[in-house]
């Protein structure tokens, strides 16, 4: 993760030189200014130096989605490349064109030796900023403002600058640790580290950058402003950690520099000090925190953004039904993005409840796209990414994806576990098994994975273990979830009489939470109760069960794949495109 791991390779031709990984290109160590369909013609025709880049090699990388204006359009591009290298299709001294095909590149590149690039992607974290309030009650302030300089950094440069997600990043809270020690564990190059002082309506706030492996302060200040500036002071930490590391702001930074009612700032921050805590109780305080605000500031998009993922959050813990959290969490999603579209978050949180509530596969995917690449450092939208690409059966993609999140959040158990999803939805029980038996050697009470460790093991015919672990789940935590799992189980392992007792607490609402009825569903398929089952699929179709987008890839549902009920709900679910008991290539 590190700059001073990443290579960067120059080629050099004549008097110029290409840096493939930033994306310049110089004559004599000038920078010149290319366009970008030009420099992909260029880059193409350096990695076949002598060899022909057809036309419509050209046409599949540049132009892939229209056909119209082709000619011309690939005509202007490389008459732009020609006339920047002096070059002409009369006498080439670099570009040769051959009629009807494509083009060569003539004159030899040199490779540079492969070396650390000046311009390679720097990795920063912002450590929590410690509360020199006096009052422990103040300790939101500071944890809002260190998660919220990490979302502001996450979309300043993202093609040069990479942010460690809050998760990691907040473990260090209270550290007696170096801070080349801290830097070496997350990967990074760069630590920024602070304290802030709340009194009467201002906030005194201290920050300073370091460079990690030679512990040099490269700049630090201190900042003495009003509390409604406090979006004013991220912005100038943000531009001053830029000019320090010689990163070019983007364009428009200065709009993010809101002002806010400092009541409704407070709120807003108490809002994610709750989300953070990832409980029920946690969720709903956050709820009514990002209510508050609203209600003073009905601009502030963050606090719509925390509303979305909260009702998604507790639909997932079993405290909602869809019906009551999706179109809660979809309408807060899209108002957000509507009053700041700019912003990553919102858009992740909209492309979230499109996935899983709305089944609206293209426009979550869109939407997921749009938020990474506003800000590539938000690693939960990597991860949740990845659970779409999994329910699509896309599970190398899928790999990728849940490793982004990870280098971003090193330390996080949830986004270091969900790497074996992909190993699981493809069939590769073994892999899925010995990753989560790892995260479970280093948190052995970390029970999302004893969970899916459970459902690796029902699909291996380990049933005896499965049982064990959806114990150790439901014994803890008495899970909604995982009750009709340890029932699967039993039903498997010949233990018919302690699944019923679990089925008929589960359809009595005997234990007073919503129970998805495709985890119903499980119950049925371990006592062979296959038409039951496929009843319960139904209800989950109606129901909106967020379950219902891994009908496609679950092997849980392989002896069902040749029904006819079960086709029809798969075309009822309108995946983008149907499998049949799935056996992919492992990631």
């Amino acid at each position: 993760m590190s700059s001073m791991q990443t290579i960067s390779s120059t080629v050099r031709f004549a008097t110029f030189e290409v840096d493939l990984e930033s994306r310049e290109l110089r004559k004599q160590g000038m920078r010149m200014r290319l366009e970008e369909k030009p420099f992909l013609i260029l880059e193409m025709l350096l990695q076949r130096p002598g060899g022909v880049v057809t036309r419509k090699a050209l046409r599949e990388k540049l132009w892939p989605d229209t056909h119209v204006r082709f000619d011309q359009n690939l005509n202007t591009a490389v008459n732009k490349l020609r006339d920047l290298l002096g070059d002409s299709a009369q006498s080439p001294r670099f570009i040769e064109t051959l009629p009807r095909l494509g083009y060569r590149f003539i004159c030899a590149p040199i490779h540079a030796e492969k070396v650390p690039s000046a311009n390679a992607k720097k990795m920063l974290a912002v450590l929590p900023f410690q509360n020199l309030s006096g009052d422990p009650q103040q300790d939101f302030f500071a944890d809002g403002l260190t998660e919220e300089l990490i979302s502001h950094l996450g979309q300043m440069n993202p093609r040069r600058l990479g942010v460690i997600a809050r998760t990691s990043a907040i473990q260090y809270k209270g550290t007696k640790k170096a801070v080349h020690e801290i830097a070496r564990e997350l990967g990074v190059d760069y630590i920024i580290e602070g304290s802030v002082r709340c009194a009467e309506g201002h906030a005194r706030i201290t920050v300073q950058l370091i460079e990690a492996r030679e512990q040099t302060n490269l700049w630090s200040s201190n900042y003495e402003r009003q509390l409604r500036q406090i979006f004013q002071v991220q912005a100038d930490i943000a531009r001053e950690v830029g000019a320090s590391l010689a990163l070019e702001l983007l364009p428009g930074d200065a709009a993010c520099a809101l002002e806010f009612d400092p009541s409704a700032h407070e709120a807003y921050l108490r809002g994610r000090y709750y989300f953070g805590r990832r409980t029920e109780e946690g969720l709903r305080k956050a709820i009514t925190s990002f209510e508050t605000a609203l209600s003073i500031e009905p601009r502030c998009a963050r606090s719509l953004s925390g509303i979305s993922d909260s009702y998604s959050m507790l639909c997932w813990y079993g405290a909602l039904s869809p019906a009551e959290s999706g179109p809660q969490a979809a309408d807060a999603a899209a108002r957000a993005i509507a009053i700041e579209p700019s912003l990553s978050e919102p858009h992740a949180s909209l492309a979230l409840a499109r996935f899983w509530y709305e089944w609206d596969w293209s426009g979550a995917e869109a939407e997921f796209l749009r938020a990474i690449e506003l800000n590539p450092s938000y690693a939960y939208a990597h991860h949740w990414y990845a659970a779409y690409l999994n329910a699509m059966g896309r599970f190398e993609e899928a790999h990728t994806a849940q490793r982004q999140a990870r280098d971003l959040d090193p330390h996080s158990l949830m986004l270091n576990m969900g790497a074996a999803d992909s190993f699981f939805f493809s069939r590769n029980y073994d892999a899925a098994i010995k990753h989560l038996l790892a995260v479970l050697e280093q948190s052995p009470n970390f029970l999302p994975a004893h969970f899916n460790l459970g459902r690796a093991y029902v699909q291996t015919g380990m049933f005896q273990q499965a049982v064990s672990a959806f114990e150790k789940v439901v014994h803890l935590t008495r899970n909604h979830v995982a009750l009709p799992t340890l029932a699967q189980a039993y039903a498997l392992a010949d233990r018919t009489d302690e699944a019923r007792i679990i089925l008929q607490e589960v359809q009595q609402d005997i234990i007073g939470r919503y129970v998805p009825a495709p985890m119903i569903a499980r119950i049925h398929l371990g006592l062979g109760e296959f038409e039951a089952a496929l009843d319960c699929l139904d209800k989950g179709l109606q129901e909106r069960s967020y379950w219902m987008v891994f009908l496609n890839t679950d092997p849980v549902y392989d002896t069902l794949r040749a029904h006819p009920r079960f086709t029809h709900l798969l075309n009822q679910m309108a995946f983008p495109s149907l499998l049949s008991c799935r056996s992919a290539a492992t990631p």
